[in-house]
């Protein structure tokens, strides 16, 4: 065979392969064998008729096209061979020419990455604290939510408590009629559209109201976006809520074992909230990280990698079956094309991200160890309990559980890494692995 490549742009080859006549005339002969059998032509059993009378009657194109369903896969394997092609999609076959027969194949390669002097990337890291006004909004939400709903002979105000009856009506499309439902009325707060919580207010147990009301453009019935409705409330109980004392007895409330004073209540909700705010911070500081590493890179990839991409979101919203992507895309009202072309970006991004790590864990020489991953079950074992730890080591025990952990552990070792990188506390002297190796080989 004579093969001509071509690199193309967005990692992808595109190869002319000629195809020496004497395989082209085999695979034609064989096709013929495989068809002839099958010919009926009037006047002779299935494979008596004369060649020249069968391959009239099949035609030299068709026999061709059989030739050609054996012959293309095998050329384009053994080309992947020669060439050291690392495809990471199907090819698509552009063009088939037969006299000569050539043989034109569009083929999607394994992405290029050249990170370029990632080791200046730097990340300003923002101060995590906790102030009063944190705590105290802290302890206010504790207060209410164990606080106390106490019937009171007074109108409605905002921040009660009701127990009323609600109906709403559209024309003659009756939409609510909920019975002694129980709900708050929070000032800024709609209750199911602008202006009834306001209608609410002021009005007294026993008392009841109609109103008219427009609904808005975006309720959550479509039918009845945009339309005036009519609402009748009744009221059976207005309560007030009382909150409890902002005192010792609260932080048993709360935890009645480990907590004995409202101090340590609050030096607890300071500890949370630093934790949490700091693992918030650390999460921000690893994302612009990355960010930066995809900024100051060269990346070429296929968009078949993209539609990858795609698929995987897909199926984390859908499933798996296409029954119910179908469902799905029914019942929002989308195509196909729409509904994948709003995850396009994410998935381009999220492409290159997975694509720089890949490539600095590789510079880095980053990898784990045999006692690395036996040392990540024991811990992830010893979490679950002697029986449910056993099973749990026995699952990750096999091929597959093994390289899980693998991969996990080589992608937190490479954002500590690159962390550590950002926050310019990489050494000078710790060479990536790439520059280590050219160095000893020179």
């Amino acid at each position: 065979m004579k093969v001509t490549l071509e690199r193309l742009p967005e990692s992808r080859v595109q190869l002319a392969v000629e195809v020496d006549q004497e395989r082209v005339d085999k695979q034609f002969e064989a096709a013929y064998r495989r068809l002839a059998p099958k010919a009926r032509i009037p006047g002779f059993r299935p494979g008596k008729a004369p060649r020249q009378l069968v391959e009239r009657h099949l035609g030299r194109e068709r026999i061709m096209a059989e030739a050609l369903d054996k012959l293309v896969p095998d050329v384009y394997n053994e080309v992947l061979t020669s060439e050291q092609l690392d495809a990471v999609a199907q090819p698509s076959l552009d063009k088939v020419d037969l006299d000569p027969v050539v043989l034109t194949f569009t083929v999607p390669v394994r992405p290029t990455v050249e990170l370029g002097d990632y080791r200046s990337i730097r990340v300003e890291s923002q101060p995590v604290e906790v102030t009063d006004e944190d705590i105290a909004a802290e302890i206010m939400t504790i207060r209410k939510r164990h606080a106390t709903h106490v019937p009171v002979e007074r109108p409605a105000q905002w921040g009660d408590w009701l127990i009323a009856d609600i109906k709403a009506v559209a024309g003659d499309d009756e939409f609510i009629d909920d019975k002694e439902a129980e709900f708050s009325i929070r000032e800024g707060r709609p209750l199911v559209t602008e202006g009834l919580a306001e209608a609410i207010v002021g009005m007294s147990k026993g008392e009841t109201k109609t109103i008219d009301l427009k609904l808005p453009d975006d309720f959550q019935l479509e039918r009845l976006r945009g339309k005036d409705a009519t609402f009748t409330i009744t009221i059976h109980e207005v309560k007030e809520e009382q909150l409890p004392p902002e005192d010792d007895e609260l932080a048993g409330l709360v935890d009645s074992e480990g907590l004995d004073s409202l101090e340590a209540l609050k030096q607890r909700i300071r500890d949370n909230l630093l934790a949490i705010r700091q693992e918030e911070e650390d999460r921000r500081f690893r994302t612009a990280a990355i960010d930066a590493l995809v900024a100051g890179a060269q990346i070429e990839y296929p968009e078949v990698l993209v539609e990858h991409e795609i698929d995987h979101v897909v199926k984390d919203i859908t499933g798996t079956e296409m029954s119910q992507y179908a469902m799905h895309l029914q019942r929002i009202g989308r195509s196909e094309a729409e509904f994948r072309a709003q995850f396009r970006d994410a998935a381009a991004e999220r492409l290159k991200r997975g694509l720089v790590l890949a490539k600095l864990t590789e510079v880095e020489g980053i990898d784990v160890t045999s006692d690395d991953i036996d040392a990540e079950i024991d811990r992830l074992s010893e979490t679950l309990g002697q029986e449910d730890g056993a099973r749990f080591r026995e699952l990750l025990s096999t091929v597959e559980g093994i390289e899980s952990i693998r991969r996990t552990l080589i992608s937190q070792r490479t954002l500590e890494r690159l962390v550590t990188i950002a926050k310019g506390e990489a050494s000078a002297a710790e060479a990536p692995a790439a520059e280590a190796s050219e160095e000893e080989s020179v």
